[in-house]
């Protein structure tokens, strides 16, 4: 995929809107030197406007720094669940070769294996892990622990949940909830819809709907289905599959691409992937924040003008711009005015 860093048309916009922010600061700066005379150069909600306007262009780069990440570093992927769910069978098919043991033999994967996973130019580096129980030994023990750790160290986790093998909606949003963290990208493969064809993932988010399988809801769990509030699952997340016979396995990739890119990621796209970039971007935002603030408190212009003046700062760093200082100097040159 052909992306454009900071540089080429959108640094033309940074520079167009930094060149606006300077107009005003100009502005301002002038009722400073007029500050006996109680006047008022810049209207205080075009500038607020601008501001808003220049914050929303700065946290869109600043979303897009994770993606930038991830193109550059791939997009660390954890496969879990139960033993015997079929996560090695999904790795599988996902890299569509055997590079997975499978066996009905539950435990059979104790450690982590690791491979990389091209979709549509963004890299996954997909881990499966041991599955997850109460471990039948010393080995066991290490794999599970792994497992949890990968999923801590994971941006996208993939639990997979054999919907043929007897666990119950509790069972998963038990287990769920043990994974789950703040910033985790979240899908639940329900495998094995081959042996389990009625099964509706619409069951998962709605336990009480008519027609649910009993052994998914026993009657003596029924009052206990707890749903964990904050985990943001979607019925978009719920993905029904057949690993073995590799039903639905392009919709899996379409979803992991998309929760990663958030929509189509088009040639034109801008991504930060500089560090240095998103750091700028984010002490710009902040002061321009501090503008805002003061903007809305009534501030006087020096306090308004100085945080201008550090954003401008910090947005002269990304688009190469000459100092503040300098800049200012030429406007009020073209007013006529001295500093």
């Amino acid at each position: 995929i052909a992306i454009k860093q900071l540089r080429g048309g959108f640094t033309k916009e940074i520079q167009h809107l930094r060149d606006e922010l300077i107009h005003f600061a100009s502005l301002v700066e002038l009722e400073l030197d007029f500050g006996e005379e109680d006047v008022e150069f810049a209207d205080r909600q075009d500038l607020k406007l601008l501001v808003e306007r220049i914050r929303r262009v700065i946290q869109a780069l600043l979303q897009s720094f994770e993606l930038g990440n991830a193109l550059k570093m791939g997009v660390s992927t954890v496969i879990a669940g139960r033993p015997n769910a079929g996560k090695s069978t999904l790795l599988n098919a996902l890299l569509n070769e055997e590079r997975a043991i499978v066996s009905d033999i539950p435990g059979t994967t104790r450690d982590t294996i690791e491979e990389v996973l091209n979709i549509r130019g963004v890299q996954f580096r997909i881990v499966d892990t041991a599955g997850i129980r109460e471990a039948q030994d010393a080995i066991e023990t290490i794999g599970v622990q792994r497992t949890l750790e990968k999923v801590r160290e994971a941006a996208v986790l993939v639990y997979v949940w054999d919907v043929a093998g007897g666990m119950t909606l509790a069972e998963l949003w038990q287990d769920l909830a043990g994974l789950w963290q703040e910033g985790l990208k979240m899908l639940v493969v329900c495998n094995k819809m081959d042996r389990n064809p009625h099964f509706q993932t619409e069951w998962v988010l709605h336990p009480t709907l008519p027609g649910i399988h009993p052994y998914l809801l026993p009657e003596d769990e029924k009052a206990t289905v707890q749903i964990p509030a904050g985990i943001p699952l979607e019925e978009s997340a719920l993905i029904p599959i057949s690993a073995k016979n590799q039903q639905n396995i392009a919709l899996l990739k379409d979803r992991l691409y998309e929760i990663v890119v958030g929509g189509e990621l088009r040639q034109e796209s801008t991504i930060v992937a500089n560090a240095r970039h998103r750091d700028a971007l984010l002490r710009a935002d902040q002061a321009l924040a501090d503008v805002l603030q003061g903007l809305d408190h009534n501030v006087t212009g020096d306090f308004v003008a100085q945080d201008i003046r550090r954003s401008l700062t910090y947005l002269g760093e990304i688009t190469g711009e000459i100092g503040v200082e300098d800049l200012l100097g030429n406007i009020f040159g073209k007013f006529c005015i001295g500093k």
